[in-house]
């Protein structure tokens, strides 16, 4: 089933655990959240932006795109912005041939694969993050994603093997640390997850979804007072009744966590 990327605060919450609770449907989404360690714009960075702005932005990344499409940066960035406006199948098609223009560079494949991953092709996505992997077998990245398409193809002892890795690589990386924890969500071990995630929250460089994921876990418990304060704390004001916002429409009835119940 393939998902169109949400936006507002009532889809929040499926972004930040998309990983774990649009797999559980049997969709497939795109994480956001976290610091962005690839040096490209991703589609987090492109999100809340006016009509004008959009209209400004997409003529000059598909220009830059369309002169030099194997140029790495400029391919990655329009792919990204394309996600960020909901058109999946686009973006999955500028990262193919991104990548088949690289075929000698796992920054393309590991891009290519994310792309696929979002179209809910996993067996393809694993196929070409394991391409990524034997070419950049140093990067933490390719095997939290190869985690995260393992997950969503319910093979979860696989997955956190891929995670440990990364782990090993990145120590103490939050963003993994999260990936982990909603492995965790997915085989219902929410008091394994909630370890996993304060780890994460704990580090330096956490994002804000990564605070949120552990807020959202917290209300799963039922912990709600806690899940409140933990999503308010350290944000600003506005962040924080964004935050509480997608909690509540996390754990309203007919919401995200009530569907993900019904198969405990």
């Amino acid at each position: 089933m393939k998902t169109n990327n949400p936006t507002g605060h009532a889809s929040r919450a499926a972004i930040v655990l998309a990983a774990g609770l649009v797999a559980l449907s049997g969709c497939a989404s795109v994480r956001g959240g976290g610091i962005n360690t690839s040096g490209y714009r991703m589609a987090e960075d492109f999100a809340g932006l006016s009509l004008s702005q959009q209209a400004q932005v997409s003529y000059r990344l598909e220009s830059a795109y369309l002169s030099r499409p194997g140029r790495l940066n400029s391919g990655i960035e329009y792919s990204e912005y394309l996600k960020a406006t909901g058109d999946y199948k686009k973006a999955n098609e500028v990262m193919r041939q991104v990548a088949a223009l690289n075929p000698g560079s796992g920054e393309a494949q590991l891009f290519y694969a994310r792309s696929q991953a979002a179209l809910g092709y996993y067996p393809d996505a694993l196929r070409t993050v394991r391409q990524a992997a034997a070419l950049s077998p140093n990067d933490w990245r390719v095997y939290n994603e190869e985690g995260t398409i393992l997950d969503q193809m319910g093979q979860p002892m696989e997955a956190r093997m891929r995670y440990r890795k990364a782990l090993s690589l990145s120590p103490n990386n939050p963003d993994v640390l999260s990936a982990m924890a909603t492995s965790y969500v997915l085989t219902h071990d929410l008091p394994t997850a909630e370890n996993f995630l304060r780890e994460a929250v704990n580090q330096r460089d956490a994002g804000s979804d990564v605070r949120v994921n552990l807020g959202l876990v917290l209300a799963l418990q039922g912990k709600q007072e806690e899940a409140q304060r933990v999503v308010t704390a350290g944000v600003s004001a506005e962040e924080a009744q964004q935050n509480l916002a997608a909690l509540a429409a996390a754990t309203a009835p007919g919401g995200a966590w009530e569907q993900y119940a019904v198969g405990m």
